[in-house]
């Protein structure tokens, strides 16, 4: 036990009554003022520390944030593991992780009241259960180096060329962005999210190519900065990272299109900082924010509809009309096997 003298005691308390008079929260009051949330690895953290958190600071009077880079599977398994005290207030998580911890009841309803920018996201965004609102997309291609290799990629089956051996990265199936890939992989070789086989037979047949399986999309683009691998799949906003950091890398369309997969934030049941959480994601869908984030290097598709889709972005798709007619995933009948598919993945994918 720590003891504290009479005079510091003192002091300390008219520390705090002086801040509550000056109306000033950056002293000692507004420093016991934080939330824990998550963000993804790579592109998403640098993007959430340059941008989020300065306005979530700003709109909440200067509470702090201990932001935790984390998978979707890994949150999720994190909280319903420690659901009385949960680890995270706010978290992030694509659409197909969430749908499947629907069943662990571990989010708090949204209070809607506490989101002023809510009405600048369409209703298709927001979860009709009232427990997540959707905050951005992103787009998977294929990424290359563009001095190792002078002629850009059309098709995922070049990935196969006998000229990429071991030039290619892949991620772990634990990441939204390899199974996703995995799906559409399945899907255009006569199989469906419910029968992998084909995208594992194709993997198989890909493995000679293969330099590295790393475990998260944050650690493949550190891959390409290293230099280590020169082509693989891959999302936007971590290609338009790496390009702002001089990597020589592009992302090009595959002849079967791009990828859409979304994003959505919530609040943890039983975090003790509710509203602090509710003004975070409020940050978070504010136009401002997305705006700044739909810009490079990040590149990250908005979803409010006062949100600007920047010149980056519009190489992509010029409106979200355009992202909507991208391929995506039915994660209801993926999230069944899901967790089976990535044993397997980690058991026979290995380079």
């Amino acid at each position: 036990m720590s003891l504290v003298s009479p005079n510091r005691r003192s002091f300390l308390h008219a520390g705090a009554a002086a801040a509550a008079t000056l109306g000033l929260p950056g002293l000692a009051l507004a420093q016991s003022r934080s939330l824990s949330a998550t963000t993804y690895p790579g592109a998403w953290e640098s993007a959430h520390r340059q941008i989020l958190l300065p306005a979530f600071s700003k709109a909440s009077g200067g509470a702090g944030t201990n932001l935790v880079a984390s998978l979707a599977v890994d949150t999720v398994s994190k909280i319903v593991a420690s659901k009385a005290n949960p680890p995270f207030d706010v978290i992030i998580l694509d659409e197909g992780p969430y749908l499947a911890a629907l069943q662990h009841d571990i989010f708090e309803r949204i209070p809607t009241d506490k989101l002023t920018h809510l009405k600048d996201i369409p209703s298709k965004f927001v979860d009709p259960r009232g427990t997540g609102v959707f905050v951005s997309g992103q787009i998977i291609g294929i990424a290359y180096n563009t001095e190792k290799i002078k002629t850009p990629p059309k098709s995922w089956n070049d990935l196969l060329k006998p000229e990429f051996k071991g030039r290619v990265g892949l991620a772990g199936m634990g990441s939204t962005l390899m199974s996703a890939w995995m799906a559409e992989m399945a899907r255009l070789n006569g199989g469906s999210e419910e029968n992998m086989e084909p995208a594992f037979a194709f993997v198989k047949r890909l493995l000679p190519n293969v330099s590295a399986v790393a475990s998260n999309p944050g650690s493949l683009a550190t891959l390409f900065q290293q230099g280590q691998i020169d082509i693989s799949i891959h999302y936007n906003n971590n290609v338009g990272d790496l390009q702002s950091k001089g990597v020589p890398i592009a992302l090009v369309k595959p002849d079967t299109g791009w990828i859409h997969i979304k994003s959505s934030m919530h609040i943890v049941k039983n975090s003790k900082n509710v509203d602090l959480a509710a003004t975070y994601i409020n940050a978070a869908i504010s136009p401002e924010v997305q705006t700044q984030m739909a810009d490079s290097p990040y590149i990250v598709a908005p979803t409010s509809s006062r949100a600007k889709f920047s010149k980056s972005l519009a190489i992509y798709a010029p409106d979200s009309k355009a992202l909507e007619a991208m391929n995506g995933v039915d994660w209801a009948k993926l999230n069944p096997r899901r967790a089976e598919y990535i044993d397997r993945f980690n058991r026979e994918i290995r380079v």
